[in-house]
């Protein structure tokens, strides 16, 4: 009966969040989602040339992250396409989205308000938002979810904002975890260590939970016509 919850007939939680499936449906087909707006400031052209810098890392693998650097003048789309190509999505498909977070008091929960989505080719609501319209603070954090149906989700903190360097393209990725590498199953039979880079998916299913690893050489030999999934470190 608590007016600051909602109970949906299975989970308790808060009114403005929505699971998976919910903001799917409602993003692919219009139907149903309502979020408030993320309040915009304008910008200064200090804060337009300012360069945000945020690490992100997937949520449920948080050993993998990259540090991107985006100026305030440059908008959601710009950062999507950055996030892209830093975790190894797809350029060409998928729509994303974007999500603010604000800590609940002093808790560790946040209540997630939807900034926007963004296309591959820089449509959709998201995609026309600058970054320092946000008024971000060090330390705030956003959320990003690559593909809404196998919901990729990604966590977002900023970390610093400075200046720009001189003769520096933004956006740009300007930091990674230590990649902790795992190797060509074959080879390392035979005796050498090669790094694996894909994940062949139809050995792997008949071999049921051992995940079959083969470097590039060994993909063309002995699983050219296989489903494979390429390894990211």
């Amino acid at each position: 009966q608590d007016p600051r919850l909602k109970w949906n007939g299975i989970f308790i939680t808060y009114p403005e969040h929505r699971f998976p499936m919910e903001i799917m449906e409602a993003k692919l087909f219009g139907t149903g989602l309502t979020s408030a707006p993320v309040p915009v400031v304008n910008i200064s052209p200090i804060n337009r040339q300012k360069v945000y810098r945020f690490k992100v890392s997937l949520k449920h693998r948080k050993g993998f992250w990259r540090r991107i650097e985006v100026q305030g003048g440059q908008t959601f789309a710009e950062f999507d396409a950055v996030l892209r190509e830093a975790f190894r999505h797809d350029l060409f498909d998928h729509l994303s989205g974007f999500w603010r977070l604000v800590r609940r008091g002093q808790s560790a929960r946040f209540r997630e308000i939807d900034i926007g989505d963004v296309d591959p080719f820089g449509g959709v609501d998201g995609a026309e938002i600058q970054v320092a319209s946000l008024d971000l603070k060090v330390e705030d954090r956003l959320k990003y979810v690559y593909d809404f149906g196998d919901w990729i989700e990604h966590e977002i903190v900023l970390e610093s904002m400075e200046p720009p360097q001189p003769d520096t393209e933004y956006p740009r990725i300007t930091g990674r975890n230590k990649p902790r590498y795992r190797y060509c199953q074959r080879c390392k039979a035979e005796g050498r260590r090669t790094v694996a880079t894909y994940i062949c998916i139809d050995c792997s299913g008949w071999r049921q939970r051992e995940q079959v690893l083969v470097c590039d050489d060994c993909l063309d030999a002995e699983h050219e016509d296989h489903y494979v999934d390429e390894m990211i470190y």
